[in-house]
């Protein structure tokens, strides 16, 4: 059974809920006065506070950083352990290291090879030029006589092939036999 109204909200709490005016009200504090000597010596303790702590930040921040490498580090050395299936991965890669230094150096003494060629060939320095021979004067003509040259017999025209005949396949569209041909 639900019950009444006059019986849910009793005029007592009614009573209580209304503040009285003999209550007491919290004090207002007052704010502190500071000298300027009071004033200068917090405003000098808070920069020296603020220099600490920027300080101890950045020494925080490169432990971590130290800490994440050497353990980046760790983890590179496990996977190349694991991949190579070698313990002494260092040697390979320090002999690695160096064939890639000597093709380097090679390739570097070719460059300054080429720089130091000349770029066209140069012509070894000319003979005293001797004297040449006058031309002499032949009044006979050092040609050969010319035959006649006989046109070659005309071959018989060769006929065309016959085309080739290619029978196209034609499927059936239609629905009712699937796969059939016309």
């Amino acid at each position: 059974m639900p019950k009444k109204k006059k019986e849910l909200f009793s005029d007592d709490e009614a009573e209580a809920e209304d503040p009285s005016p003999k209550e007491k009200t919290k004090p207002v504090k007052k704010k502190r006065e500071l000298t300027e000597e009071q004033r200068a010596k917090l405003l000098e303790n808070l920069k020296k506070g603020r220099e600490t702590a920027k300080k101890n930040r950045q020494k925080n921040a490169l432990v971590k950083k130290i800490k994440k490498k050497d353990e980046e580090e760790e983890k590179d050395k496990l996977i190349a352990k694991n991949v190579l299936k070698k313990n002494n991965n260092d040697e390979d890669f320090k002999l690695m290291k160096s064939e890639i230094d000597e093709l380097k150096n090679f390739i570097k003494s070719m460059k300054e090879e080429k720089k130091a060629r000349p770029k066209t060939p140069e012509l070894p320095p000319a003979a005293p030029a001797a004297p040449q021979p006058e031309p002499v004067a032949d009044p006979e003509p050092l040609v050969a006589p010319v035959e006649e040259v006989k046109p070659a017999p005309v071959a018989a025209p060769v006929a065309a092939p016959e085309p080739i005949v290619k029978t196209i396949k034609i499927f059936n569209t239609s629905r009712r036999k699937k796969n059939s041909f016309l």
